[in-house]
């Protein structure tokens, strides 16, 4: 989307939503309820933009590569602290799912912009949403990383498209029935985090207040604070921090490190364009 068509209230709800992420890994007290926060951020994060397919790729892939590298490096060096192989940690699967588990969402996130003009169509949207809750109720959720995790993300990303080609009402429509086949066909706590996290983020949507320079810089915080908070959590866990401090904790060293880093990814940004 341009500026002038964004929606500020996305980049705020990112940011929120990348707090609850933060909150619910760290498994504080509530962690389940926060839980929801996961399709909301990916419902945003999937929005469509006039971005091209390099874009989309900067955005979304180079980062996944580049934490992968990082979360990489942070694998070998507990593997070399717990006297381990220094590649013990590694499965082929990473190559789709990244070397941290949250990483799994910026490919999925990539697939999901660049296929949505395929599910437009209101039949497309609907049928694959329900076709999908199906599946799931008939074979489980897929025990590889990271097709478990993708097809978490599948119905709040087919509303998404629903809402954003249609509008609410084909929106609702999708996720009440394929939700509805989820609730009566298998028990499982992801069941409510997708309907009440897709059911906020179309809620988000819907409400618009203009973009402005403190909503851009809240979206790129989220980025970055869904992106580092494990090094944080992976912090207070040394620092033998547990329960509701580790969340605390890692909501604000989470928040001050992705400050941290977009200061000093926009001081590169301005040094290039001055060079």
């Amino acid at each position: 989307m341009e500026k002038a068509a964004r929606n500020g209230l996305i980049d705020y709800g990112r940011f929120v939503a990348a707090l609850g992420v933060v909150w619910s890994l760290s498994q504080a007290p509530g962690s389940d309820v926060a839980y929801c926060a996961l399709p909301f951020f990916l419902v945003l994060l999937s929005v469509p933009t006039s971005s091209s397919v390099g874009g989309l790729a900067r955005r979304l892939l180079l980062p996944f590569v580049t934490w992968s590298l990082i979360f990489g490096l942070l694998r070998m060096a507990l593997a070399f602290k717990s006297n381990d192989p220094p590649f013990v940690w590694w499965e082929w699967n990473m190559l789709l799912s990244g070397t941290w588990i949250h990483l799994w969402m910026f490919p999925f996130a990539f697939l999901a912009v660049v296929l949505s003009p395929w599910f437009r169509h209101p039949l497309a949207s609907l049928g694959t949403a329900c076709l999908t809750a199906v599946l799931l109720v008939v074979n489980g959720t897929p025990a590889t990383m990271p097709f478990g995790e993708w097809s978490f993300g599948l119905i709040p990303v087919l509303v998404g498209i629903a809402y954003l080609s249609w509008g609410w009402r084909l929106a609702v429509i999708t996720l009440l029935s394929s939700w509805l086949i989820l609730h009566f066909g298998r028990q499982s706590q992801d069941n409510f985090a997708i309907l009440a996290g897709t059911a906020l983020a179309l809620a988000c949507l819907s409400w618009r207040i203009p973009a402005t320079a403190l909503s851009d810089t809240f979206g790129r915080l989220s980025i970055w604070v869904y992106l580092a908070h494990p090094l944080v959590i992976v912090l207070g866990q040394s620092l033998r921090i547990t329960w509701f401090e580790l969340g605390l904790f890692a909501i604000v060293g989470s928040v001050a490190l992705a400050s941290f880093i977009e200061t000093v990814d926009q001081a590169s940004r301005r040094g290039r364009l001055e060079a």
